[in-house]
Formats: structure tokens, C-alpha cells, sequence
């Protein structure tokens, strides 16, 4: 579950060249139409394109909120099925992190949105160009109206009658199956009843939640949460056990930052 939980990506500065934010990073539009074609929930764009392209792998784990926020608004005006769109990220050192979006659609008339880049899994490092057809990292999701779904978390990927309440109610979270989102807070509340709930059963179950008020865009809730969940850390901030668990609040705070 931690990989989903591990979290979190919007201001277009026109030039010639196309736009950016940031003066290490060029969005190469060209010719590209505009029309934002991306009907997508925020909160998935932000949560798995920020944990996806930014921090696994250690891609560009210091990417301001501006940096991601740019390239996330391009992408939602230009990538369609026709249209790909081409990010340049200068990197120190000798080759800059390439990244391109594009949609698929499939016979079926299934969407997928799949974002390339030139970063080799096997070797560790940037190569020249976007090669597809080696080991590139690459990632792609699904496309379901506002809804946006890695593959490993699509609900045909996931046994749900042997998840614990936590897992569950994540689970439906990110699912493609818009039928399971109404049933997701009665799921984490009964998840947080049990009296004798450990300290890292309970910080999960209440990270979970503050996804759930970000999705709902429950601001009030939001807010109130992060406090309750920054407390709770600080209390215990000499256990190493919940080292990852913090690492996920801080990229769900970045999010919320993004979409703010």
C-alpha cells in the first residue's frame, strides 16, 4: 500500500519555445493545439504523476511545487491521442531527464495515458534519448472519465476479500471503479475503531483518510488532518518504524500544496 500512499503536480509562462515555470525545465509545445484535452481529477495527476516521475527512481526528488505544477497544466492543455508532448528537465551532470506524454487508444476504445522517459532501469542513469523499445522507465495508466488508475492498482489486479480495512479502503481509492468511492469513509472509520490499534495501523489508516478529504476536496477536513497527523508525528518522532510512514505525509503534503 505504500506504494500507492507514496505520494503526489499547476501557472504557464508563454515563450517561444513553449512554456515553463522554471528556467530548468522547457515545455516543447511547438505547433501543439491547446484545448484541455485531460478531463482528470487533480488528485490523481498530482498523486501518481509527482510520486511517479519525480520521486521513485530519484528522478527529480527536488522539484519545487512550480516546477511540477508547470509541467502538469501543459500537460493537461496539450496531451491528446493526437497530440504528445515533449519535457526537457536540466539535470547536473551529463544528460537532462526527458520525459514524453502521450494517450493511446486502444480497439476497445480504452485510454491510456503513458508518460516515456530516458531514464534506464538497468543501467541507472540518463541516456541520450527516449528509446521505447528498451528498458526505459516508463509508466501508464488508465484513463476512465475523471478518474485515472495505475495498472497494478486496476480492481481485476486486486484480491479484495483478503484486505484488511486499511488496505481496502485505499484500494478503492485509486480503483477505476467509481461505484466503490462512496463506500471509502465508513471503510476508514471502521478501520480506526478498534481500541487496541497499533501507532503505525492508526497513522496509516489516518493517511488514507486525509487522501480520501483531499479527493473530496474537503479543504476545512484537510487542513484540520494535517495538523492532527503533524502532531502525532512529532510525538513520536524518535521511532524509525514510522520513518516511511513520514516520508509518505510529506509527499501528501506537497500535493496538497500542488493543488491548492
Amino acid at each position: 500500500m505504500l506504494r500507492t500512499l507514496i505520494p503526489l503536480l499547476l501557472l504557464l509562462i508563454f515563450t517561444n519555445f513553449g512554456f515553463s515555470q522554471s528556467e530548468k525545465i522547457r515545455i516543447k509545445t511547438g505547433n501543439l493545439t491547446g484545448s484541455n484535452y485531460l478531463k482528470t481529477d487533480d488528485f490523481y495527476l498530482t498523486h501518481y504523476l509527482y510520486i511517479d516521475l519525480f520521486l521513485r527512481e530519484n528522478l527529480f526528488p527536488d522539484a519545487s511545487p512550480d516546477d511540477v505544477s508547470s509541467i502538469l497544466t501543459a500537460m493537461k492543455k496539450y496531451v491528446s491521442v493526437e497530440n504528445k508532448l515533449d519535457i526537457e528537465i536540466e539535470k547536473p551532470g551529463r544528460r537532462n531527464y526527458l520525459i514524453r506524454f502521450a494517450i493511446l487508444k486502444k480497439d476497445d476504445g480504452t485510454e491510456l495515458l503513458i508518460a516515456f522517459t530516458n531514464w534506464s532501469v538497468q543501467k541507472k542513469e540518463f541516456e541520450k534519448e527516449i528509446k521505447m523499445e528498451n528498458d526505459s522507465y516508463t509508466r501508464w495508466y488508465f484513463l476512465n472519465g475523471d478518474k485515472m488508475t495505475y495498472r497494478k492498482d486496476m480492481s481485476n489486479q486486486n484480491d479484495y476479500s483478503s484486505m484488511n480495512k486499511s488496505d481496502l479502503a485505499n484500494a478503492y481509492l485509486f480503483d477505476e471503479l467509481s461505484e466503490n468511492d462512496s463506500e471509502i469513509k465508513n471503510i476508514i472509520d471502521e478501520a480506526l475503531n478498534p481500541s487496541d490499534l497499533s501507532l503505525s495501523d492508526k497513522i496509516m489508516a489516518n493517511l488514507i483518510l486525509l487522501k480520501y478529504q483531499i479527493f473530496k476536496k474537503e479543504n476545512d477536513n484537510v487542513a484540520k488532518q494535517t495538523e492532527y497527523l503533524t502532531e502525532l508525528f512529532e510525538k513520536n518522532k524518535l521511532q524509525p518504524s514510522l520513518r516511511g510512514l513520514q516520508m509518505v505525509f510529506e509527499a501528501t503534503k506537497f500535493q496538497i500544496e500542488l493543488i491548492r
